[in-house]
């Protein structure tokens, strides 16, 4: 395996794994995606384990300065480069969190309003492949009268 795909892999992982996205505990990644993610993280651990460095992986993730999350990636790729099947295994992995990728677009959530509210034109384009998940107005409440523009959503 070529050391720039395994560069661009442990980065994308590391990226992955200390994104604030994934410290929400996955809620805004979806509960298929979450379970890729925890079998990545599970794969990494158990590589680490075997290899006696779960201590970086733990610091990491204990204290993720940028200095102990360039260790864990160091340590990852050397892992990778010392073992093609893990390579491939995290390549895998990482290939379907991406094809598993969903944009979501909403634009009023869990909004209440008493009287009378207006909202104006709502526009939502998702401009590439995969899966796009678009809502105008969701789980809201309105009170006596709504004037709601024009509503155009676009994949």
């Amino acid at each position: 395996m070529e050391p720039v795909t395994l560069t661009a892999v442990a980065t994308a992982i590391a990226t992955l794994i200390f994104s604030e996205a994934l410290k929400e505990g996955g809620k805004t990644l979806g509960q298929g995606i979450s379970q890729q993610v925890t079998q990545l993280l599970t794969a990494i651990r158990q590589k680490f384990q075997t290899a006696g460095t779960e201590g970086i992986l733990k610091r990491a993730e204990e204290n993720p300065t940028e200095k102990n999350q360039a260790k864990f990636q160091d340590e990852l790729e050397t892992q990778m480069e010392e073992d093609e099947a893990f390579a491939k295994q995290l390549q895998a992995l990482m290939a379907q969190l991406q094809a598993n990728d969903t944009v979501k677009q909403i634009v009023v959530k869990g909004v209440t309003v008493k009287g009378k509210a207006t909202v104006g034109d709502i526009n939502l384009e998702a401009a590439r492949e995969g899966a796009v998940n678009q809502e105008a107005v969701v789980d809201s409440e309105f009170g006596d009268d709504l004037n709601l523009g024009d509503v155009n959503l676009k994949a």
